[in-house]
């Protein structure tokens, strides 16, 4: 398992990347244009629910952003297969952003950032662990950790969107739940594997 078998997670870390360049030499114009702004998706700009994902308030923020989708990306869309791994980030993106909607209609909020459909891949290798009982310990501690720091992290920094946290997650999770990993059996048959172990033949 390595990048070479995730061509989605990273394609997604390039355009995250590349967006971010592009919106911070046009003065954040892109943001303001796709980023989430309930006042604009109440008068019928609904793309923002999907746009908001692909802009970041600074590049500290897609950095650690895309180093998460990295680690929890690459493992997860090897598991489910590129398809399926596109339709849980597609969840958690979409869940992510209708829970940071509801929560902000009427504020001047905008919100912005992959923070949710990141946390929703993390949810789906926590779902990895139900489903591949060899490796349980090791996918529930390698999901619970980064799920746990992050909400916690948006109940201690303001400006934080942890409702969109928590979409994500829910959606995420709920999406890996229904799906069947497509390589999940080689996986569950690999004696002493971890989450970056390449599985035995």
């Amino acid at each position: 398992m390595s990048w070479r078998t995730a061509p989605l997670t990273i394609a997604l870390i390039v355009i995250n990347i590349a967006l971010y360049g592009l919106d911070a030499l046009s003065n954040h114009e892109l943001t303001i244009r796709f980023g989430l702004f309930p006042a604009a998706v109440q008068q019928g700009e609904w793309w923002r629910l999907l746009t908001y994902a692909f802009m970041h308030g600074s590049w500290q923020h897609v950095l650690i952003n895309m180093y998460a989708l990295l680690q929890a990306g690459i493992f997860v869309e090897y598991c489910y297969g590129t398809p399926r791994y596109g339709l849980i980030y597609l969840a958690g993106l979409i869940g992510g952003g209708i829970a940071a909607y509801l929560t902000t209609i009427g504020t001047q909020i905008y919100t912005v950032g992959a923070s949710g459909a990141i946390v929703g891949i993390f949810g789906a290798m926590g779902v990895l662990g139900l489903k591949l009982p060899r490796m349980r310990g090791a996918l529930l501690r390698a999901a619970l950790f980064p799920i746990v720091l992050t909400l916690g992290y948006g109940l201690i920094v303001p400006n934080v969107s942890n409702w969109g946290h928590i979409g994500g997650l829910i959606a995420g999770g709920l999406f890996a739940l229904l799906l069947n990993p497509v390589r999940g059996r080689e996986l569950a048959l690999a004696d002493g594997s971890s989450p970056t172990d390449e599985p035995e033949a």
